[in-house]
């Protein structure tokens, strides 16, 4: 096995990948083929193959890219996976009350009385947290708002706004992700998210949920393009320092 090669399209026949994926997982530096062809062509080995089969194999468990891209690199597997049943049992946390909550307006509806204005506002308010964020997220997402106030929050926000801008222009300049200059803007990107989320890591985990849920543009209200965001990622997986 070691001794064979795979083209990026046999693999991807071999492995049900998209060439499409494949080059993705390269350009963030996620699956990088350890070899070219004299064409320029990417060439994949066994150690490729397997390491391919690993980042599937997580991404089941719907790590996000850079979380695998750690875990393979070295970092604590145990505490990745430990995270991500914590968003788990949030999530269904979550769930679970707004199963509550629509039971209650299916009992109002089936004795023909109305739903009050308070039960529509309640289960309107458990199918956003059950989609994106568990209770407790959403009430420490809350509490920070009002520590920083509005002015805070939304100076906060054209803080992102101009990070965005900066992610963008890098993007259509064609910069590399791993320049300095680009992994200094990576650093500042993720701190001001975590000023907005308060510092909680699980708060940050659940607003990038909600940006890969909904898509850049819709989650974040036009702050961030899908240009930026798919820069932004790439320059989180080369690895700047936390």
């Amino acid at each position: 096995m070691n001794a064979r090669r795979w083209k990026i399209g046999d693999l991807a026949a071999a492995t049900g990948v998209t060439v499409r994926t494949l080059r993705h997982f390269d350009q963030i530096g996620l699956l990088r083929p350890a070899e070219r062809s004299a064409a320029g062509h990417r060439v994949y080995t066994g150690d490729d193959v397997r390491r391919l089969y690993r980042i599937l194999a997580l991404r089941e468990l719907r790590l996000p890219l850079a979380e695998i891209a750690r875990s393979l690199d070295g970092a604590d597997l145990r505490e990745t996976i430990a995270r991500q049943l914590e968003q788990v049992e949030g999530r269904l946390a979550g769930q679970r009350a707004l199963r509550r909550r629509l039971l209650g307006l299916a009992e109002a509806l089936s004795s023909a009385q109305e739903p009050s204005i308070d039960q529509l506002i309640d289960t309107m308010e458990a199918m956003m947290q059950a989609e994106h964020f568990t209770p407790e997220q959403l009430a420490r997402f809350g509490e920070r708002h009002r520590e920083l106030g509005q002015d805070g929050f939304a100076q906060r926000l054209q803080e992102l706004t101009g990070l965005a801008t900066e992610a963008e222009a890098h993007a259509g300049r064609g910069t590399d992700p791993a320049d300095p200059a680009v992994q200094d803007l990576a650093r500042r990107w993720t701190a001001a998210v975590a000023g907005l989320a308060g510092g909680d890591r699980s708060v940050m985990s659940a607003i990038y949920g909600r940006i890969d849920a909904r898509g850049p543009e819709a989650a974040t209200k036009g702050i961030l393009s899908a240009a930026a965001w798919d820069y932004l990622r790439r320059a989180f997986a080369v690895g700047f320092p936390q």
